[in-house]
């Protein structure tokens, strides 16, 4: 799949999710963010797992004023990564819930006037609300598929959450051990 033939948006704002815990969908999400920095856009990539962080940890950065301290109205901080034209934004300090879509839409629209993409890390779409909702404000969706562990029932039930919601299924990347 390539994912930036099947964006149409200047400014797209991606999601990478799975259909469980899976610890790879951090790795997977950090190294898509650098591809297309790699290819001259302007990338922030955005922890929204707030109960299991990990891409500060692929960046070596603290997990502090990230998300969901901007999401409680105290200060953010977007770090710039060793890769030129990527920012990362990490969690942050809090567990949080979304209570709604329209603080990060805002934060979206602001993000999307500055970066080319911006790709979003979020929880398993199956386990979290959070996911779910947060798939409706994106350009597309990208799910990650476990070798042995994913269910094909719960990839279809993903599919069809989407589908319902209109939103773009843009494929999946499978994973393997």
């Amino acid at each position: 799949m390539n994912v930036q033939n099947e964006i149409s948006d200047e400014r797209a704002v991606l999601m990478v999710t799975s259909t469980e815990e899976n610890q790879w969908q951090s790795m997977i999400s950090s190294k898509l963010a650098c591809s297309f920095a790699e290819s001259g856009k302007r990338v922030l990539l955005v922890d929204v797992n707030f109960n299991r962080p990990r891409i500060h940890h692929l960046f070596g950065i603290q997990n502090e004023n990230g998300l969901s301290d901007i999401l409680r109205g105290e200060a953010g901080e977007i770090t710039k990564a060793f890769i030129k034209d990527l920012d990362v934004l990490p969690a942050g300090s809090h567990s949080i819930y979304l209570e709604g879509l329209t603080e990060i839409e805002q934060l979206l629209v602001a993000w999307q006037r500055i970066y080319d993409v911006v790709i979003l890390e979020t929880p398993a779409f199956l386990d979290a609300a959070d996911s779910q909702a947060i798939s409706l404000a994106c350009s597309g969706v990208i799910l990650v598929i476990q070798e042995g562990q994913t269910k094909e029932e719960d990839a279809l039930q993903v599919k069809k959450v989407l589908n319902r919601s209109n939103t773009r299924l843009l494929g999946t990347i499978y994973q393997t051990s």
